[in-house]
């Protein structure tokens, strides 16, 4: 494929495009973090009556979306020196790290040896028995809504 045409491909698995003068298009929903997420994190900061402007959430959701793609960007890099492809949470720490966020690699570093530790007992606990695709999915669910659950609590304590 000649660079002409990689320059006004669509590529609808990321749903970016590339305009005539080259700049990459990504619609809002695929850039930031959904919104939902970002004010019921912000609600559990404040007291139960505590209001939010539209504005204030947009920017919350700007800053997060930003963070996310800047210790992934830097983590991605880590990755691409040692030709591997799977991000690790150690890379994350590392690019946290390098990026000048020390202050969070402790606290961090003990969620995620306790996350791992919960994560473990769960395996020992099924046993060698199959599961059915609904306790799956279950699971699924459950890890799911612990781990953000985690993160909450991780962004109340800090």
């Amino acid at each position: 494929m000649r660079l002409a045409e990689i320059n006004h491909s669509t590529t609808n698995k990321f749903h970016t495009t590339t305009d005539d003068i080259g700049e990459c298009t990504v619609r809002e929903q695929d850039r930031f973090m959904p919104i939902a997420n970002v004010i019921r994190i912000m609600r559990k900061m404040l007291p139960p009556h505590g209001k939010i402007s539209d504005d204030a959430k947009e920017t919350i959701q700007e800053c997060v979306s930003e963070f996310i793609s800047f210790i992934t960007s830097e983590a991605n890099e880590r990755c691409q020196r040692e030709q591997r492809k799977t991000i690790t949470a150690e890379d994350v720490l590392y690019a946290m790290s390098k990026l000048g966020f020390d202050d969070y690699i402790e606290p961090l570093t003990i969620y995620l040896h306790r996350y791992r530790e919960l994560e473990g007992e769960r395996g020992s606990m099924r046993g060698a028995g199959f599961m059915t695709m609904r306790d799956a999915n279950s699971n699924a669910s459950s890890s799911h809504s612990a781990a953000l659950a985690n993160v909450e609590a991780f962004a109340q304590h800090q």
